[in-house]
């Protein structure tokens, strides 16, 4: 499954308590598409104030998922005509400025999800944005991040820290991008089903240190948001 991702940061003429309906109405509207190029579906993220410590990269996430490559450039191809400009140009002017297209990898909880997206409705979730250590190639960073898959990285290729059962959560995602241009080279996705799992995992990445001076990553950002299915199951 192809995804394509779109983060934003909240213009700072529009109110934080205004942000979360006009970005899900502004990321909702793709669902106007037509039928044979619209996306399966279509998720809102905005992020949960007060989970640990954090201070967000990002305030909202918009996710649209598509079949294959040729069904996202079906897509975009859309969005440069007169409806579709409408569409793209409300999605920026609530701050959506960042974009990945990525392919989905689903490492773990693959029946949970499936029955996520059957159910539909809100769910919380943490995601981890990072790009690569310089020295690794796109290629090698791919191989080396699947393998990594419910561990934390570490200061060497060898040294990694078991993430605990507790705050595994109930699904795992890696996300890789699709083309070597793009903001982000690694960006994960993890559900839970209330706040106190997903406050768990925030407060054991802060008290581990997890996402500075490991081998993998050369930065690192997380984001623990509200998600919710606008579009599709």
């Amino acid at each position: 499954m192809i995804k394509r991702i779109r983060f934003a940061r909240r213009p700072g003429n529009l109110r934080a308590q205004d942000f979360p309906v006009l970005w899900c109405s502004a990321v909702g509207a793709a669902a106007e598409a037509p039928p044979a190029v619209r996306p399966r579906r279509i998720a809102v993220c905005t992020t949960v104030p007060n989970i640990g410590d954090l201070r967000p990269r990002h305030d909202g996430v918009g996710i649209e998922w598509f079949d294959d490559a040729g069904h996202l450039a079906q897509y975009e191809s859309w969005l440069t005509t007169g409806s579709g400009r409408a569409v793209a140009t409300g999605v920026t002017a609530v701050g959506g400025d960042t974009l990945v297209c990525v392919e989905e990898s689903v490492l773990r909880g693959a029946d949970w999800l499936a029955g996520r997206w059957q159910q539909g409705g809100v769910k919380l979730k943490h995601m981890a944005l990072a790009v690569r250590d310089p020295s690794l190639t796109t290629a090698d960073f791919a191989d080396r991040w699947r393998g990594h898959a419910g561990t934390a990285p570490g200061p060497n290729p060898v040294a990694a820290t078991i993430i605990p059962e507790h705050v595994r959560g109930r699904a795992y995602v890696q996300n890789h991008p699709l083309s070597d241009e793009r903001p982000y080279d690694a960006v994960n996705e993890v559900w839970f089903d209330d706040a106190a799992g997903l406050r768990a995992r925030v407060e054991w990445f802060r008290d581990n240190d997890i996402g500075s001076g490991d081998a993998l990553f050369a930065q690192s950002w997380f984001l623990a948001v509200r998600e919710e299915i606008v579009y599709g199951r």
